[in-house]
């Protein structure tokens, strides 16, 4: 086998001038302000909602056991600090009894991110956090369009450009504020930097080099240089937060471009059912999340054993799948510290059994064909 299929990361638009005239999904409710990434956007939401709060001291924001460690730097980026909250079993929502009794008067917000594709449920935290007086923030990073499109749910919404995001511009990001909010939040906004980028020759030839990168054979070749470390997860410090002038005309195409793609998680609920009698399930959306392409597909085994060798047969036989980020965050490398002894057993049983499987453009029916077999002949035991 010479040759892979990534397990994530779609194509970059060039800008046209057709898409200028288009509006932003978001455009009725929120206002948008680029972001150098999208753990800047959510460093700059969390000072948004640190200001609206009588002053504290040492603010608390609330997130789920289980996440990209990305999440814990926007926050302590601000001098706040990351509360985790445990999870609902086999889903990658945040426990409501346990959510409700890590509030505390330093409590600041809620950050309900989409995994995989996948909304929280935003209508009953936004329930929930107007009752409380806690500022939601929508961390839509993986998730497009946010959920809170359709309705205003969160305050205010995170939305990545990064390689391995929906829309990937190689960079970048937005913070969406509630049109109510604004002008308060400009306040916030207007105190980091902004940077410029440039999207001519250099940006254009790396944009030709990421597409080669994307094809199999180049791929397999690239995940072979152990310094890249492709695939790991760790914490790393958020140590500059800014304001950056993305051409809006790029976002608008790839925000099209997005909507054009074909929908692969339909094959895979229909060709991957056979499982379920067997105990493996999926992560299922719904709504306009089931409606629209996705990242990844989630899946979850039986057991860690059986997620493992599942993991490496299909490495094996060319397929990128992944076990994402193989930790609840307290035990993600860089975080014992911060956390402690914190156990969070549902969060830490869904990490040892969350299998990914590719979900962009280049997916093929036949590689899912070859997914289904080598899934379905594992030994159970």
């Amino acid at each position: 086998m010479l040759g892979k299929l990534r397990p994530v990361g779609s194509r970059i638009p060039v800008a046209d001038g057709a898409s200028a005239t288009r509006n932003l999904p978001w455009h009725r409710d929120y206002q948008t302000e680029f972001t150098a990434s999208g753990t800047d956007a959510l460093a700059m939401a969390v000072s948004l909602a640190i200001s609206r709060k009588e002053p504290v001291s040492g603010p608390e924001v609330l997130i789920p056991a289980y996440g990209c460690p990305d999440l814990v730097a926007a926050i302590v980026a601000q001098g706040a600090k990351p509360v985790l909250v445990d999870l609902i079993p086999d889903t990658g929502f945040m426990d409501d009894s346990q959510l409700k009794s890590a509030v505390t008067p330093r409590t600041v917000s809620v950050v309900a991110p989409g995994l995989l594709g996948i909304p929280e449920r935003l209508d009953l935290l936004s329930k929930l956090c107007r009752e409380l007086g806690l500022f939601l923030i929508e961390d839509s990073a993986q998730c497009f369009p946010p959920a809170s499109t359709e309705h205003p749910w969160a305050d205010a919404v995170i939305v990545s450009f990064g390689r391995g995001k929906p829309i990937n511009l190689m960079g970048g990001g937005a913070l969406l504020v509630r049109n109510e909010l604004y002008k308060e939040a400009m306040e916030v906004i207007d105190q980091f930097s902004l940077l410029k980028v440039k999207t001519g020759l250099v940006w254009g030839l790396k944009r030709r080099l990421f597409h080669l990168l994307m094809a199999r054979v180049p791929y397999y070749v690239l995940e072979k240089l152990p310094f890249l470390r492709i695939g790991d997860t760790s914490y790393k410090e958020c140590s500059a937060v800014h304001r950056l002038a993305l051409p809006e005309s790029l976002v608008r195409t790839g925000i099209g471009e997005f909507f054009t793609r074909p929908l692969v998680h339909p094959l895979y609920d229909s060709e991957l059912k056979v499982l379920e009698d067997r105990g493996w399930k999926k992560l299922a959306g719904n709504g306009s999340s089931a409606r629209e392409p996705r990242i990844r597909y989630g899946l979850l085994a039986p057991t860690q054993d059986l997620r493992d060798r599942a993991d490496q047969a299909l490495n094996n036989a060319g397929i990128g799948s992944s076990r994402f980020y193989r930790q609840a965050l307290p035990n993600i490398e860089g975080l014992h510290e911060l956390f402690g002894s914190g156990h969070f057993p549902v969060a830490e049983d869904f990490a040892s059994r969350l299998l990914t499987l590719p979900c962009h453009e280049d997916v093929r029916p036949d590689d899912i064909a070859l997914i289904v077999r080598i899934l379905q002949g594992l030994d159970d035991h």
